[in-house]
């Protein structure tokens, strides 16, 4: 059956994306999130009755997977805002330096 072997190709790619974006790889879970989209769109708004409690498990594994993206999304936003500020303070010693 087309759709049990298309099911079984989502999970996996799930499972990918989930170990990318643990590890922080958010360009590879991109592209996994981008090539799985049209293959979730593939299975209709009515999924045959077999594959719900696979498709609850993807649900809760996407969800951690945003949570982690928003919490990673907030620390790079610090870091950046940090490194920010270091760079200026290096540019007003070179300023002073200068004098």
């Amino acid at each position: 059956m087309q759709n049990a072997s298309t099911i079984e190709r989502i999970w996996a790619m799930t499972k990918d994306l989930e170990q990318a974006a643990a590890v922080g790889e958010w360009e590879r879970a991109t592209q996994l999130a981008m090539e799985r989209s049209p293959l979730l769109m593939s299975l209709g708004a009515q999924p045959p009755q077999e594959f719900m409690a696979r498709l609850r498990m993807i649900h809760e594994i996407d969800a951690r997977i945003v949570e982690a993206a928003r919490s990673a999304q907030v620390a790079l936003g610090s870091e950046y805002q940090a490194s920010m500020q270091a760079s200026r303070n290096a540019g007003r010693y070179l300023s002073m330096a200068r004098y």
